[in-house]
């Protein structure tokens, strides 16, 4: 919105000066990167909830399989939640530039929720909002959900199909509220 406000004026002057006059004035370049900048820095006054809506609903992306902390490090260059000089990435900077107890208390909040987002989990199926929320939490705290301690269980656990994956696990500890309240009793812990 910034952005387009800002581009108004530009335009109703470029389009209302002469041909004297644009000579001796600078021509503005518009590129990518301030695009991205001034979406970052829109982004940077809503709040945490709008954030989430926004990122998670509206403009949603793909995980590309780099959900996970693999060697100290989450994710990986095409994940959406790894903050690249991708557009769609580096919409996600001003979430994660929050506070990591505002992060991990939002997002424990989200983990009950099982509607479906635009997130999709590679190469199965479209995230749950939970899902997004346990994902975002393993980039937060640097630990897969299966590290903690009441699911070390899922670590050696071979997939056997789309519906018996770690997606599919994850998505049935979220939907059990028993053993979604391990779940977030443990990410507490962290």
């Amino acid at each position: 919105m910034k952005c387009l406000l800002l581009s108004i004026p530009l335009l109703t002057f470029v389009a209302c000066s002469g041909p004297e006059s644009q000579t001796s004035t600078p021509q503005v370049a518009i590129t990518k990167e301030t695009i991205v900048e001034d979406t970052v820095e829109v982004q940077k006054e809503l709040s945490l909830d709008s954030l989430w809506q926004e990122l998670v609903y509206e403009k949603g992306g793909c995980l590309t399989g780099g959900q996970r902390v693999v060697n100290g490090r989450f994710g990986n260059q095409a994940c959406v939640l790894t903050s690249t000089r991708n557009a769609t990435r580096a919409d996600w900077t001003p979430f994660f530039d929050h506070p990591k107890e505002e992060l991990t208390d939002f997002l424990l909040n989200q983990l009950p929720d099982t509607s479906a987002t635009h997130i999709h989990t590679c190469p199965f199926f479209v995230a749950t909002t939970g899902e997004v929320a346990v994902y975002c939490l393993s980039k937060i705290h640097l630990k897969n959900w299966y590290d903690l301690d009441p699911f070390m269980a899922y670590q050696d656990r071979k997939p056997k199909n789309s519906i018996d994956s770690e997606q599919a696990w994850l998505q049935e500890i979220l939907a059990d509220e028993a053993t979604r309240e391990l779940l977030i009793a443990a990410w507490k812990k962290q």
